[in-house]
């Protein structure tokens, strides 16, 4: 009797571990949001970012910029504003100088780092003119790090990049 309780205890303890294994410990909870459905909220801030500066409204595209010590705002590989109230300005300003302006952001792709943290990248197309003289337009791809904050989208870093020269 003393020998099966011996041979007994192996396999019971080998049962357990293959038990344990087909589980995943880590596994999310249900109380923890899919990233898959977090990402479509931050396309859409984008798409409302676009619209803000579309309206010529660099408040309200400021909105989306986060009051973050780290934010800053690069373009064609220099860094153009260091903190968010630069940026604003430099939109102000941007917007002023043109009586047209249309930014229109597509192609937009989104990588979820975790539930609060995503980059977003975009092709985009950026056409200009100042009174009603010809227009340029600018084709590259913009990119976003960005972080939810109370609740809503920021960007905290801005990459913007044109393919070549105006045409």
């Amino acid at each position: 009797m003393l020998s099966r309780r011996l041979l007994l205890a192996p396999v019971l303890a080998g049962l357990l571990l293959v038990t344990a294994s087909c589980t995943n410990p880590f596994a999310p909870s249900s109380g923890v949001p899919d990233s898959a459905a977090v990402a479509p909220e931050v396309k859409t801030s984008v798409e409302q970012y676009a619209a803000k500066v579309n309206a010529r409204d660099a408040i309200g595209a400021g909105e989306f910029y986060a009051e973050d010590p780290g934010f800053h705002w690069v373009e064609d590989g220099r860094t153009v504003y260091q903190n968010r109230a630069e940026a604003i300005t430099g939109l102000t300003n941007f917007l002023a100088g043109f009586s047209e302006s249309h930014f229109e952001v597509y192609d937009i792709k989104i990588v979820m780092l975790d539930d609060d943290c995503a980059v977003a990248t975009s092709k985009f197309t950026q056409t200009i003119a100042a009174n009603a003289q010809a227009s340029l337009k600018f084709e590259g791809v913009v990119s976003f790090a960005m972080a939810k904050r109370d609740g809503t989208w920021k960007i905290v870093s801005g990459h913007k990049s044109a393919n070549a020269l105006p045409h």
